[in-house]
């Protein structure tokens, strides 16, 4: 570290302390030790023993388990956060209270989207191009339910963070890999990949996660594309996002919904499909949260229409 130019003072006053104090060789290690320390550097990293969850945790349906109430001791830290912040400003700079964070990383958030990655095995399966983006959809539709009670944000990865993780299907008897690695602090950009060669679809893309201070509302806005390969078929689908809102930061309640248009588009099948998240009417009791709206087109043909709860 002396010879190093990239090290500050802080840094070689601390090692020249370790010599110093480090044992009661003046900071010579044994032969013994050195042999110790060699072999402990040689194993490779570990993994994290695998424990499969009993139950899947889930919260209750419907606009209650998107309202997070804030307590007392807390405001005064909300209060002090928001002088920092000004309409439009970008808060990936902002340091947030702890209380409004899910205690795992965004990488882990976005395996959430395939945790029902079986569906794809089945749209795999199906022989016509409308049954495959049909069931595209489902699959799509299946990873936002999986959320955590409140309003609750994944901590930012750190630069060459990385998250491993992998779904066992028995009915086909194979696995869904993903991986996925922080490759942009500046702005935050997430790259992901998640693969099933036995049952035939692969999954990329990364994600610019920006956010919008507006008042009394802010936004989180997914900026990217995956792209979902159906390798027999060499078929690709690219998918977008929707941004998610929470509103009643100033006043009201606080509470957190979807909104955007979102597209699955193939040009090989020329199958194109589109939803709309609803944000809640402004007036009260004049329509319920969490609604959907799409459709589904072949060519030109409208093939089928989507309305519901998401």
């Amino acid at each position: 570290m002396e010879h190093d130019g990239s090290s500050d003072k802080s840094e070689r006053e601390t090692h020249d302390d370790w010599d110093t104090t480090g044992n009661d060789n003046g900071g010579r290690l044994t032969e013994e030790s050195d042999m110790e320390q060699s072999d402990e550097m040689s194993l490779g990293p570990l993994a994290t023993a695998y424990v499969e969850q009993s139950a899947e945790e889930i919260t209750e349906a419907g606009e209650f388990s998107q309202v997070e109430t804030v307590s007392e001791e807390n405001k005064g830290l909300i209060w002090s956060l928001l002088k920092q912040l000004r309409p439009g400003m970008d808060l990936s700079k902002v340091v947030l209270p702890t209380f409004i964070l899910e205690p795992r990383s965004f990488l882990d958030k976005l395996s959430d989207y395939y945790y029902h990655a079986d569906l794809l095995s089945q749209a795999s399966l199906e022989e016509s191009a409308y049954g495959r983006i049909k069931q595209v959809l489902r699959w799509y539709l299946s990873g936002f339910y999986k959320k955590p009670k409140g309003l609750k944000k994944p901590y930012n990865p750190i630069l060459g963070e990385t998250f491993r993780c992998c779904w066992l299907h028995p009915q086909t008897d194979s696995c869904t890999f993903y991986i996925a690695e922080q490759v942009s602090h500046h702005p935050p950009i997430s790259a992901f990949h998640v693969c099933n060669r036995k049952d035939g679809f692969c999954i990329s893309g990364s994600i610019l996660a920006k956010s919008k201070f507006y008042g009394n509302s802010l936004s989180a806005i997914l900026d990217g594309k995956a792209r979902l390969l159906f390798l027999s078929r060499d078929e690709e689908y690219v998918i977008t996002m929707p941004y998610a809102h929470c509103k009643g930061i100033l006043y009201g309640t606080m509470t957190l919904e979807l909104g955007g248009k979102v597209t699955v588009e193939c040009k090989k099948t020329k199958c194109f499909a589109e939803l709309e998240f609803k944000l809640k009417p402004f007036l009260p009791y004049s329509g319920s949260v969490n609604q959907i709206s799409g459709k589904i087109v072949m060519g030109d043909e409208l093939m089928a229409t989507i309305d519901g709860h998401w």
